[in-house]
């Protein structure tokens, strides 16, 4: 079934119609501003686009609410601490045991039927409660929660939590329980059970419980504490966090959006010198005391950072960043009281930008969801836009967290994403980089990224996939990603013209694409010998991503050798690609699945290989539109399109945002914005919902949570290819030679948007384009800077006359004006230069 039947438009009105809370952005009307004037096509202001930008104005940046504050923190108890269990809380064991569970200690009832444990806990007596309670995630546990002998809660199991790579290690979660005021009657404490139901799973794995109210008597000591003016620390007022030994007082703060920095506050203590405890999360889901994990290995909670306190007032700014986060909670630990102010960030991310939110690129259409999903990859790039010398150290260690590994030179990079791992991937680039080119136009991060890895060039003339921190230096095993080197070179000489750039780093691509050339076998079939890594796996022997890939960028290396002037060298190139797709199409093609196999030892049907077999050429004409149909009947699920028709191979299945930027091109490049555009909804619009950070993630579980838990990174660069394809599919320009010195409009107009618009940072001045569907008519308009020349189109489809400025260049499938061609599903107009407007009629 084909993908656009079978996500009808009313399948995805749920999702389409998901908010976005504090960050929520207004939709654009179709009509024009009163002060600004008309456009010829009727459409609205570009700066009506800037509504929907997600960067800060300025490097401070503060909470834009409490998202959570209780002014009643009757008890707390935490399996960390023998003390606090057995002393402060009458702990019946049980068969329980204590041991680490997603980096913390945790009290665990095991995987036995009706095993249980509890805990005696202060409350206000007469009063409803609420208990929070952390746990080890787990997508199968199942236990109840009893208070005094009565089942309150059951905990069941949670699809959400499913999908972990490392073992069941979704990260420590939390949730809240309501106990009415009958169960809680006129007694000071109350008994809190957790038992097992038939099938536990894993059962409980509790790490902490607290009992919290909104008002009563202030606890008294040794247990509890209060929250008093929650807000006021970021309101130019003041929030008093007063703990007891066995407390632990917080407030949680909503950023709005994911950001990323140094958390900044001004501590007043007025009694005992407790620690402040700062706890960071990218989504609400996985916010903790523990905060979520973002250590390699996995499993590792260490990235709650804890600031020293004093007598007295003290200004004080955490030494270390937190790349990505959205949500900040600020405890009390330890017996004392501290009034804190001036509550703030200042903002690390995107470090040589001093005009954060002042993007020379912009997007605008009628479709709200098109145009968040563009400004929300831009924002994801520009986040994952990091200091080279505040990467993440590898690997990980228990103790305080840090953030200062040297991952790169310059004084900025692209790295993969904001929380982590804060490195340099160049298959992450390969998408992340004409992000950055087309949003905020700057070109110096990428530069920085792709040099870097040149340096690391092997004698073998193989690049880098990734550099591993200062203490590890290159590393020579994702293959994949040498190859993604040539299109990262290449991609930023056409969208930068950099000529000393391309001329610095030509001879390496010539020396990295002869070490690609050196793995194809006498079967034409790609095998890397000793870095067989690739995005997400461990690529088998000849198979068809990356030998589709391998044929992608040696057109893209021939294109640069042809810039060159060594137009011997691109035919090789070129002929060398023929073979090799050959040989994809001989060996690998399966035609009872109408597609290509993961390899030849893994009959598997892959979405990376087949999308890029389309993408690369490999697959043409009536193979290519089998691919589509193939995702559609086999990969399609509501949450995007699975990798993988089968699991059990060596591709691992779920969700790839990574992967599913191909499949976009695929899709787009056979003339189905259909299916492009049910594929953009439904991997990625979701992501923009609730209490998510606004910011486009990792990689994504079949049930549509993120596959690798609370270590997923949910701003991840390689997640951002909705910009770029809307820029250059959905709009339509993409450059043709260095710096946009040629560039094509061929804009791809599907069901939804009306209308579109943008602007297009060059090296000569900014691209405007835009065009607009009204009834029998498409009018494309094109302002093309000073120095530049481009070939601007129509679809073809069902046009009968298409004009230029007015007159006729082409009429009833013949042209009028020299030049004038139809390809590609497009009547193109070569040659144009300052302003355009072509109108086709049907």
């Amino acid at each position: 079934m084909h993908l656009a039947k079978k996500f009808t438009r009313s399948q995805v009105s749920l999702v389409t119609g998901l908010g976005l809370g504090v960050a929520a952005l207004v939709a654009v009307p179709s009509g024009a501003a009163a002060s600004v004037p008309r456009d010829p096509l009727g459409l609205p202001s570009l700066s009506r686009a800037d509504h929907y930008v997600l960067a800060p104005s300025s490097r401070t940046v503060r909470p834009v609410k409490v998202d959570e504050s209780h002014g009643l923190n009757g008890d707390y108890v935490t399996a960390a601490s023998e003390a606090s269990e057995k002393d402060g809380h009458d702990l019946d064991a049980g068969s329980s045991t204590t041991g680490k569970a997603d980096g913390v200690m945790t009290r665990q009832t095991g995987d036995k039927a009706g095993a249980s444990f509890g805990y005696r806990m202060r409350v206000t007596p007469g009063r409803a409660v609420t208990l929070r309670v952390e746990e080890a995630g787990s997508a199968t546990a199942n236990y109840e929660v009893l208070v005094n002998g009565n089942v309150v809660h059951e905990r069941k199991p949670d699809s959400a939590q499913a999908g972990v790579w490392s073992g069941d290690k979704a990260g420590l979660v939390h949730y809240d329980v309501t106990v009415p005021q009958q169960l809680v009657g006129a007694s000071k404490d109350i008994r809190v059970t957790f038992r097992n139901t038939g099938k536990p799973g894993p059962g409980a794995r509790i790490h902490a419980v607290w009992t919290l109210g909104e008002n009563g008597r202030p606890p008294v000591a040794p247990y509890g504490g209060t929250v008093r003016n929650p807000s006021g620390a970021f309101r130019h007022g003041t929030t008093t966090l007063t703990s007891n030994e066995y407390g632990r007082p917080y407030v949680v703060y909503d950023f709005g959006r994911e950001v990323g920095g140094q958390i900044q506050v001004t501590a007043d203590v007025r009694k005992g010198t407790p620690k402040l405890g700062l706890a960071f999360s990218e989504s609400a889901q996985y916010l903790t005391t523990a905060s979520d994990y973002s250590q390699d290995p996995v499993g590792l909670a260490t990235e709650t950072h804890y600031l020293e306190t004093k007598p007295g007032r003290t200004a004080m700014t955490d030494p270390v960043i937190r790349g990505g986060f959205r949500y900040l909670m600020v405890f009390l630990d330890g017996p004392g009281e501290a009034r804190l102010s001036d509550l703030r960030l200042k903002f690390t991310a995107d470090p040589a930008n001093p005009d954060l939110d002042g993007y020379k690129g912009a997007f605008l259409s009628s479709d709200d969801t098109l145009n968040r999903l563009w400004y929300a990859g831009a924002y994801t790039v520009q986040l994952s836009t990091i200091d080279p010398a505040t990467g993440r150290p590898y690997p990980g260690r228990e103790g305080p967290v840090r953030n200062d590994a040297i991952v790169g030179e310059g004084d900025s990079i692209i790295s993969d994403g904001a929380k982590r791992d804060r490195m340099i991937w160049g298959g992450d680039n390969a998408i992340a980089d004409p992000v950055s080119y087309l949003s905020t136009g700057l070109a110096a991060p990428s530069a920085n990224a792709v040099g870097f890895m040149a340096k690391g060039q092997a004698g073998n003339g193989q690049i880098p996939g990734m550099y591993l921190t200062d203490k590890h230096g290159y590393q020579m095993a994702w293959g994949e990603y040498a190859a993604w080197w040539v299109h990262n070179y290449w991609t930023h000489y056409l969208y930068t013209g950099d000529q000393a750039f391309f001329d610095k780093w030509y001879d390496a691509m010539k020396k990295n694409v002869a070490w690609l050339e050196s793995n194809a076998g006498a079967d034409g079939l790609l095998t890397m010998k000793g870095a067989g890594g690739t995005w997400g796996y461990g690529n088998d022997a000849g198979g068809t991503y990356v030998g589709s890939l391998y044929v992608k960028v040696l057109g893209q290396a021939a294109r640069a050798a042809e810039t060159k002037g060594e137009t011997g060298l691109a035919n090789t190139y070129r002929a060398h690609a023929a073979r090799t797709a050959k040989a994809i199409n001989d060996h690998l093609w399966d035609p009872a699945a109408g597609a290509y196999k993961v390899s030849p030892s893994d009959a598997r049907h892959p979405q990376d290989g087949n999308a890029m077999a389309v993408v690369a050429g490999v697959a043409t004409g009536e193979r290519a539109a089998s691919v589509l149909k193939f995702f559609g009947d086999r990969l399609a699920n509501p949450n995007g399109d699975l990798t993988v028709d089968a699991a059990g191979g060596v591709v691992p299945r779920y969700i790839s945002p990574f992967v599913s930027s191909h499949s976009l091109l695929a899709h787009s490049g056979e003339g189905d914005m259909a299916g492009a555009m049910s594929l953009l909804r439904r991997t990625w619009y979701p992501m923009l919902g609730g209490r998510q950070p606004g910011t486009l993630w990792e990689n994504v579980s079949p049930s549509g949570a993120p596959q690798l838990g609370s270590y997923t990174s949910l701003s991840h660069g390689w997640a951002a290819a909705p910009t770029s394809f809307l820029t250059n599919q959905v709009l339509g320009v993409t450059p043709t030679s260095g710096g946009f010195g040629t560039f094509t409009v061929l804009p791809r107009p599907a069901s939804g948007p009306r209308w579109a618009q943008g602007r297009v940072p060059t090296p000569h001045g900014a691209i405007t384009a835009g065009w607009r569907q009204s009834g029998t008519t498409f009018t494309l308009r094109v302002a093309a800077p000073r120095g530049t020349t481009a070939t601007a189109g129509v679809p073809a489809s069902g046009a009968e006359e298409v004009r230029v400025d007015g007159r006729i260049v082409w009429r009833d499938g013949t042209a009028v004006r020299p030049g004038v061609v139809v390809r590609d599903g497009f009547v193109q107009v070569p040659g144009l230069t300052g302003t355009s407007t072509l109108t086709a009629s049907r």
